[in-house]
């Protein structure tokens, strides 16, 4: 390796353990292509085949491109070789280099992009990102420093892919004037509501997605025996599957789904087109710890009158076993790691307080003022 610049390609484990699984793919396929044609020759059979040897290629030819690169970094930029293929480019073409956590198999990485893009920002994943955008990206592991919670989901932890040495990286990166971002920069505008109050982040759509689904299933239920079949007594046995989706459904819009949108007067939590609000008067407002926060630090919300608690149940788990007179939300600090996830019902713990001393809400657990 040359004084000048660092050489970044995956280990000879990778290559071995690439040439099993590509081996194995065209066995796999060959095998499936020889017993279903068997005996059996036709135009369909021919368009299957093909489909299968392309899908195979293509799977292969995937992730001989994640670890099969050749990266060159420099003080001037950076070379990427794969095969034939060579691309360059200069440290100012690249406006992202960002240090992410829990970055594939490895604990930590560095990601290098082309252009910056909004879900870089906060937890999406790169590996859907990179596979966007295959050719404008790349990213350069740490050896070693491997994602100990990959280990379940069948992960070698002897092989390396494009990984360097996490200190002479640095230290180069230092030399060449190079900077690598590795805290997010907290948007405080998305938690701002557009009435004039705050609201917690919007990020449970996946869980309103579902939350959809369920309700078009439960509404199939109760249709189909009558639409579609036209037999009564089918109705009794689709009625009580519809009343398990229901309880679901009230599990995940209870839990997971909702938004909270906060006032000088209350609090509202909101699901889609369905809402509640309470009033300031009528909560209790409570710091607890979080273990879905990156900060460990959340806010319970406990409505008053709503039965006796001792403050030893009040805890962040509260809010799941009293889903109605309960809710949460969790904190964001100054911090997060590009490629943390964001929690559900995230908000500024900052703002959080700030608002809550201007409305004159009292929360518990804060630390009192000397």
């Amino acid at each position: 390796m040359a004084d000048d610049q660092l050489v970044v390609k995956s280990d000879h484990n990778w290559l071995q353990t690439m040439i099993v699984y590509a081996g194995s793919i065209v066995l796999y396929c060959s095998i499936i292509i020889f017993y279903k044609g068997k005996g059996k020759v036709d135009f369909e059979s021919i368009v299957l085949d093909l489909i299968l040897i392309i899908v195979a290629i293509m799977v292969i030819l995937w992730f001989w491109w994640e670890g099969g690169k050749t990266i060159i970094l420099s003080k001037d930029g950076c070379i990427v070789k794969f095969v034939n293929y060579k691309k360059y480019y200069a440290w100012n073409e690249l406006e992202v280099c960002q240090l992410r956590c829990d970055f594939f198999r490895y604990e930590e990485g560095v990601l290098f992009a082309r252009k910056s893009d909004k879900f870089l920002q906060n937890g999406y994943s790169v590996r859907k990102y990179m596979t966007v955008h295959p050719f404008s990206s790349f990213c350069v592991n740490f050896k070693g420093r491997y994602n100990l919670a990959q280990r379940t989901q069948g992960y070698s932890m002897k092989l390396e892919v494009c990984s360097i040495d996490r200190e002479l990286f640095f230290e180069k990166m230092k030399e060449w004037g190079v900077t690598i971002e590795a805290v997010r920069v907290m948007d405080k505008a998305v938690f701002y509501d557009k009435s004039g109050g705050i609201c917690t982040r919007r990020n449970g759509y996946g869980w309103k997605i579902f939350s959809f689904v369920l309700v078009l299933i439960m509404c199939a239920c109760l249709m189909f025996p009558i639409v579609v079949l036209k037999d009564m007594g089918m109705l009794f046995i689709s009625i009580p599957i519809g009343i398990v989706f229901l309880i679901v459904y009230k599990v995940i819009i209870s839990r997971k789904s909702y938004c909270l949108k906060m006032d000088e007067k209350g609090c509202t939590r909101k699901f889609l087109f369905l809402s509640k609000r309470y009033l300031w008067k009528d909560l209790r407002v409570k710091l607890v710890a979080s273990e879905e926060s990156h900060c460990g630090e959340g806010v319970l919300f406990i409505k008053k009158k709503s039965g006796n608690s001792s403050s030893a149940s009040e805890t962040f788990s509260y809010a799941s076993l009293h889903p109605y007179s309960s809710f949460v939300a969790n904190f964001e600090v100054s911090g997060k790691m590009y490629g943390e996830k964001d929690a559900l019902h995230e908000i500024s713990k900052e703002l959080f307080l700030e608002k809550m001393k201007e409305w004159g809400v009292e929360v518990e657990g804060l630390p009192k003022e000397e």
